[in-house]
C-alpha cells in the first residue's frame, strides 16, 4: 500500500514508522530513570529507617541501664532499712 491514488504515502509511512520508534525508546528511557528513581528513594528510605532504629535500640539501652541502676539503688535502700530496723 505504498500509494493512495495519485499520490505516495511512503514518506509519511516512512515518518510514522520513526515517530514511533522514537516514542518506544522514549518509554523505555522514561521507564529505566523511574526504576532508577523508585530504587534511589527506596534505599534512602532504608538508610532512615536503619539510622532510626539504631536510635530507638540506643535509647532502649540507655532506659535499661538507667532502670537496673535504679533498681541496684533500691535494693540497697531496703537493705539499709532492714539493717535500720533490727
Amino acid at each position: 500500500m505504498k500509494s493512495f491514488q495519485k499520490f505516495d504515502v511512503s514518506k509519511v509511512e516512512e515518518s510514522l514508522n520513526t515517530l514511533f520508534a522514537k516514542v518506544r525508546a522514549y518509554d523505555e528511557a522514561r521507564s529505566l530513570s523511574s526504576e532508577k528513581l523508585s530504587r534511589s528513594i527506596h534505599e534512602q528510605q532504608l538508610k532512615e529507617a536503619k539510622a532510626h532504629l539504631q536510635d530507638v535500640q540506643a535509647k532502649a539501652s540507655e532506659e535499661t541501664s538507667e532502670i537496673q541502676s535504679g533498681t541496684d539503688e533500691l535494693e540497697h535502700i531496703e537493705e539499709d532499712i532492714v539493717v535500720l530496723k533490727g
